[in-house]
């Protein structure tokens, strides 16, 4: 459904996409990752034709470069920061953008269900949260239902319930047989929805293959900050039992925990089956840039 082929782009002399490379077909997700300036948001823009570039990219064999517009019909796009007519409801922004793409009424009505806004339908969308909007603006892009969706850091600014909700709507498209590529900065999402990882750095790509890998024994993981109800020595002990257990330390009132991302689960579960109450709790997740340096050497390995 996507091909995208050694697509550059360069401003001046500065180069901030080096050669980015990445297919995707109906039915699965691709997450682009990495750091702020990394060449993230340049190489969706590329996809979605919004600014020119170098190499080649095709959209079920259209030539974006060529036929940009027919291309563009092939897409849904929802921006990092979707902007709504904040006095319209819903419902209106949902009639509003089906008579823009030719789309009968009953699609956006159904559409605006499907996204779980149904309840919802008569709000003002500036009264909307950050979850509900990145729903809107999917459903937007679902209108004319099509093949390809293209969500740039749709987790950005989403509390941890809102992200397992966008969790839920990729997977249910992916099951639709969507082909789907996210950008994100997010490394704990990308194992649960997506296939295939391409991270860049600086433009350049340094990993590109299996989603798993960033959950991979050796991958940078969580730290989580527990507050327990006056157990911390028995806490400390039950949680360094636990198989694949990085570190567990005793800070002040906290419990710090190193573990994989996939294992937060396992070490609430441990605690609450032994009776201990987390009072509070924070988490920590890797920086891109720790990610990327094990992806880098990941890569050295592979040669």
């Amino acid at each position: 459904m996507l091909e995208a082929t050694a697509v550059t782009r360069r401003y001046g002399k500065t180069t901030v996409l080096d050669g980015a490379t990445l297919a995707v077909e109906k039915g699965r997700v691709a997450a682009i990752i990495g750091a702020n300036g990394a060449g993230k948001s340049t190489f969706i823009k590329s996809i979605v034709g919004l600014i020119h570039f170098e190499g080649s990219i095709k959209i079920d064999g259209v030539d974006v470069a060529r036929h940009g517009k027919r291309a563009r019909r092939l897409v849904g796009y929802v921006p990092q920061d979707p902007a709504f007519h904040a006095d319209l409801s819903v419902k209106e922004t949902a009639l509003l953008y089906a008579n823009l793409k030719g789309v009968p009424a009953a699609r956006a009505r159904e559409m605006v269900e499907v996204a779980g806004l149904a309840d919802h339908a008569d709000k003002k969308t500036g009264a909307l949260s950050g979850g509900m909007r990145q729903r809107l603006a999917l459903a937007v892009a679902q209108l004319a239902d099509p093949p390809l969706l293209i969500l740039d850091e749709p987790a950005a600014g989403l509390d941890v319930s809102a992200r397992l909700d966008l969790r839920k709507l990729v997977d249910s498209q992916k099951s639709a047989g969507k082909a789907i590529v996210l950008s994100t900065h997010w490394l704990e999402d990308v194992p649960y929805v997506a296939d295939h990882a391409l991270v860049l750095d600086q433009g350049k790509t340094v990993y590109s293959g299996p989603a798993t890998q960033l959950a991979a024994p050796g991958a940078p993981g969580s730290k989580l900050y527990l507050r327990l109800n006056g157990h911390s020595p028995e806490a400390i002990t039950l949680l360094r039992e636990l198989p694949s257990m990085g570190a567990v330390a005793h800070t002040g009132d906290w419990v710090v925990v190193n573990c994989a991302a996939t294992q937060k689960a396992r070490v609430v579960e441990a605690l609450v089956g032994a009776g201990i109450s987390i009072l509070d709790f924070r988490v920590e997740e890797a920086p891109v840039d720790a990610a990327v340096l094990h992806l880098q050497s990941l890569q050295r390995g592979a040669r």
